[in-house]
């Protein structure tokens, strides 16, 4: 399962991506001076994002993996407040029945 996060409005988001203690961390910020301060004490990546209805339906990091294979996601932060928690993967209908 991936973590839904939705970026409402109109306008222009930032997604920041960077990694720390060899995991993948993102942010989305409103303000591109708020994302390339961001990016610039991490070594990050800015994305530059536009348009309506927007969705981030996620972030995996294809060099880290689960015991079963499948990567495994990046954590989200807000780095202008809440720190939010990893995401953690469902197993589909067939791995739970296994």
């Amino acid at each position: 399962m991936t973590q839904e996060r939705k970026v409402s409005g109109r306008g222009t988001k930032y997604v920041v991506v960077w990694w720390m203690a060899q995991r993948p961390c993102v942010a989305v910020f409103d303000h591109e001076v708020s994302a390339e301060a961001a990016a610039n004490v991490r070594n990050g990546v800015v994305i530059t994002i536009s348009g309506r209805d927007l969705r981030v339906d996620g972030v995996v990091d294809w060099y880290r993996r689960d015991e079963a294979g499948h990567p495994m996601p990046a954590e989200w932060r807000d780095l202008e407040g809440f720190i939010h928690t990893h995401w953690l993967r469902q197993a589909d209908a067939s791995e739970a029945e296994a």
